[in-house]
């Protein structure tokens, strides 16, 4: 008896209809596979399922990731807008034109303005509106200067070993 490995597929050949003994003769020889075969197509059907769930595994851990940096982005985000100075049309600190640029609605007495640091002044909706629609890279909709300040990168890696220098004969 040969050992066929722990995950291999183990296939009982049926009896001879000729002598009632175990071999198998002629045409019904040559139907059945080789059980060598059924052992590779087995060990191969459980390796291809076991890459499919590593790779749902590894979707799925990387889908929570970009749901997470998405969550974090939303909040900063949030954050952001609410620091936006907001005034009420009429009130003498506002300087808004007669509309919004972005939905080009006339302001109305009382409606909520926001300025932003280029002097621009929109909806508070509509510039809301503008900015979860661009992120945290979202600029005035009129002069293109930016909503937020820029987001902090680490710093860059500098070497310990300085660059050669190069003389100039």
């Amino acid at each position: 008896s040969t050992s066929l490995g722990r995950n291999a597929l183990r296939v009982r050949l049926p009896p001879s209809r000729e002598g009632g003994g175990g071999a198998l003769r002629g045409a019904e020889a040559a139907q059945m596979p080789d059980p060598g075969t059924i052992c590779v197509v087995a060990s191969f059907a459980l390796f291809e399922m076991a890459v499919g769930v590593i790779i749902s595994f590894l979707v799925r851990q990387s889908d929570e990731q970009r749901l997470g940096q998405e969550r974090e982005d939303e909040a900063k985000l949030s954050d952001a807008i609410k620091q936006l100075d907001e005034r009420c049309y009429g009130d003498e600190r506002c300087f808004a034109a007669d509309e919004c640029s972005i939905c080009l609605g006339r302001y109305e007495a009382d409606d909520k303005v926001r300025r932003l640091k280029c002097g621009h002044e929109y909806h508070s909706e509509c510039i809301e509106q503008w900015a979860r629609c661009k992120g945290l890279d979202a600029a005035c909709p009129l002069c293109t200067r930016p909503l937020f300040p820029p987001r902090t990168c680490a710093p860059p890696i500098v070497s310990s070993q300085s660059a050669p220098a190069i003389t100039m004969l």
